[in-house]
């Protein structure tokens, strides 16, 4: 299997305070995961934009993840996971196996 690779997106305001995605992302990268960050992005549109340029195997975001999942099922992009950031090393443990 190829390494997995993970977008971690923060949807909502720029600047709504820390969510924790930077510890997220050095629990996934120790895990051997790849980690792509977007940053604070207010449109799940360009999460989901930055997912599939990404070629991701999964998204983890910090909130609207109905909304991130929603528009990856309109892009025919369902296969994709979503994974609140709470849940993402779990998701990428079960995974790697």
């Amino acid at each position: 299997m190829s390494r997995l690779r993970v977008v971690l997106a923060e949807p909502g305001s720029p600047g709504s305070g820390p969510t924790g995605v930077h510890a997220v992302a050095r629990e996934l990268r120790d895990a051997g995961v790849e980690v792509i960050h977007t940053g604070p992005v207010a449109d799940p549109g360009l999460v989901v934009a930055a997912v599939l340029q990404e070629d991701a195997d999964a998204v983890a975001v910090a909130e609207r993840a109905d909304e991130v999942a929603a528009l990856l099922a309109a892009a025919d992009a369902d296969d994709i996971a979503v994974v609140t950031l709470d849940t993402a090393l779990s998701w990428a443990e079960a995974e790697l196996g």
